[in-house]
């Protein structure tokens, strides 16, 4: 085995063939680093055939005296079932570190620490990464811990993910959620919430949502949320998914009024019966019912429809399209109009896009690890869970100082407030 640095198209080929890859480690994020004006390094193994077995994209960051701080999110890509791989992969890793002005490493692996079923309930088929961990650790790598919660300085540690491979069609995937998820599935359909995907040049349509959703649920964005996702779409191309939900008033009234005069005119007919008995009067009463409910919903929406013009967006998100699943990474939507259920129309129509394109993972991405009902997050466990989704536990974040002698004086200068 060598250990060295690889092209692009060395990197993109192995990435390609579908390892467990996150998004940050596919090679369209080394444009998207050196549009942030980061350095990136894409290092790898390649096997005594000349062919790559493991490969890491890596970001340096300057730290102090021309040393580095060296990243790589979600990396190193490679089997850690092969644990011979792995200490061959690492010691090599540290000694190149060595000799390329590394000040201090982190990685965090896109690997699986422990399973568990919706419920959280830990599979008993899957064995625990305990042997990857020590092994790490054994080289250097400290362990950074088995966190729960959300970060600014790590990514999430726990997933929730839907195995969609089971499914054949749309019906089959809808049965399998829960009566809240399949209710307002249909009331999606109901309203005629539509799906389309945003351009780059339309990003503000997705930002505008975003910004209602930060302010409502108070989680932590990035400083320049512009800049930061246009990058992503012009990095990534067609391979970064921004689905818009929307309603189209003018159709929606239309459609009211169609269905108002339809139940209007049944109600004639039944009223006019010259002998009405039980059955015939109850059915008097529930088309009143729906007459009543139409009329309010034609009031609201025209209320509606002289505000916000005919186009109401009411979801978006960011999707990662990789060749390992497809991710979930940001979503947003409107806080003024929730009666119109976009997500589910949103997440219904790419996780069908999952089942055209044979993608079998649908990645609703982290979760904070606290399932409890007092979780920071337990709203948004329970809104994945009803979709069936399952709980993932990476191993974590791991640490080596190359440069005890730099990293000292980094971190006295940070607690200094010098390194800004």
């Amino acid at each position: 085995m060598k250990f060295l640095e690889l092209t692009d198209e060395e990197y993109q080929s192995f990435i390609e063939e579908g390892h467990a890859s996150a998004f940050f480690q596919m090679i369209e994020n080394k444009k998207n680093r050196e549009m942030d004006g980061q350095e990136v390094k894409l290092l790898g193994v390649k096997d005594d055939e000349g062919k790559v077995i493991a490969a890491c994209l890596f970001t340096l960051q300057p730290t102090v005296m021309g040393k580095h701080f060296y990243y790589s999110n979600r990396g190193p890509v490679l089997d850690y079932h092969n644990l011979v791989l792995v200490r061959f992969f690492f010691e090599e890793l540290t000694d190149y570190l060595s000799k390329n002005n590394c000040s201090y490493v982190k990685v965090d692996p896109n690997w699986i620490y422990k399973k568990y079923d919706k419920d959280v309930n830990e599979k008993t088929d899957y064995e625990p990464q305990d042997e990857l961990i020590q092994l790490l650790e054994s080289l250097g790598y400290g362990h950074e811990g088995f966190t729960r919660g959300y970060s600014k300085t790590s990514q999430a540690r726990w997933m929730s993910v839907l195995d969609v491979s089971p499914f054949n069609n749309e019906n089959e995937l809808v049965k399998s959620f829960d009566s809240q998820r399949k209710r307002n599935i249909k009331k999606a359909q109901k309203y005629g919430v539509e799906l389309r995907f945003l351009e780059v040049d339309e990003i503000d349509k997705f930002l505008k949502l975003y910004a209602d959703t930060s302010e409502r649920q108070g989680f932590f964005t990035h400083p320049d949320p512009k800049s930061y996702f246009t990058n992503f779409k012009k990095a990534y191309g067609d391979k970064v998914l921004i689905p818009l939900a929307y309603i189209e008033l003018d159709k929606y009234v239309s459609n009211l009024t169609a269905q108002l005069e339809d139940v209007e005119g049944r109600l004639v007919i039944m009223e006019a019966k010259e002998n009405k008995n039980d059955k015939t009067i109850n059915k008097i009463k529930e088309l009143e019912k729906q007459v009543a409910n139409l009329n309010k919903d034609l009031e609201e929406a025209k209320v509606i429809h002289e505000k916000e013009g005919n186009v109401l967006d009411l979801a978006a998100g960011i999707y990662f399209d990789t060749p390992y699943e497809l991710v979930y990474n940001s979503g947003a939507s409107t806080s003024e109009y929730p009666q119109f259920v976009g997500p589910y129309k949103m997440h219904l129509e790419m996780m069908k896009y999952c089942m055209e394109h044979n993608i079998a993972r649908y990645n609703f991405y982290g979760v904070s690890g606290d399932f409890s009902e007092d979780g920071e997050d337990y709203g948004v466990y329970r809104f994945k869970r009803g979709f069936n989704a399952e709980i993932e536990e990476l191993v974590g974040d791991f640490v080596k100082v190359i440069s005890p002698f730099h990293h000292n004086i980094y971190k006295v200068k940070a607690k200094l407030g010098l390194n800004k």
